[in-house]
């Protein structure tokens, strides 16, 4: 039921706050956004999960793909809609959705509606969010950018939880 809730709630703050009109302007950004998480989704399928979500909405298949296909391309409408030019408007508008993003991992981790193995916790969750929130700024201004740091990123996750890929 949790995620339920979470993906109702971004659902419906990106009707209200969202500039829906810009949808195809966020278009690739979204794309780049569901692509990572599906990937993944793939890699802790076929090798280990570092985090797995508990309590689904009928199974974990229909809640990632809820989350991927409908509340995260809602997630970056509401992120794009609204992002600043100024950079110290810039860090406070990233810090508040690292701040709301965390609380409510925090909640679903209290309530187990999130479950974390190999050594990731909501210490690694809050780097990912400072990581992810800027990236998707980026992708939005410089896809090709993003798309190169976003390889080392992954590099750096998949050294980091001893994932082996070759």
């Amino acid at each position: 039921m949790f995620h339920i809730v979470v993906i109702v709630v971004i659902i419906l703050s990106s009707l209200k706050w969202g500039s829906w009109n810009r949808w195809k302007e966020f278009l690739p950004t979204i794309y780049y956004f569901s692509f990572f998480n599906m990937f993944y989704q793939y890699i802790s399928y076929t090798m280990k999960a570092v985090w797995e979500l508990d309590g689904f909405f009928i199974n974990m298949f229909v809640t990632d793909s809820l989350y991927t296909m409908i509340a995260y391309p809602c997630l970056v409408v509401l992120f794009l809609s609204h992002y600043p030019e100024e950079i110290r408007m810039k860090i406070l508008y990233n810090f508040k959705y690292i701040g709301v993003a965390i609380l409510i991992e925090w909640a679903a981790w209290t309530m187990e509606s999130i479950e974390y193995f190999e050594g990731w916790n909501l210490w690694w969750t809050l780097l990912f969010y400072f990581i992810m929130f800027p990236m998707l700024s980026l992708h939005y201004r410089n896809p090709f950018r993003a798309l190169v740091l976003s390889v080392f990123v992954v590099a750096f996750l998949l050294i980091s939880f001893d994932y082996h890929v070759l």
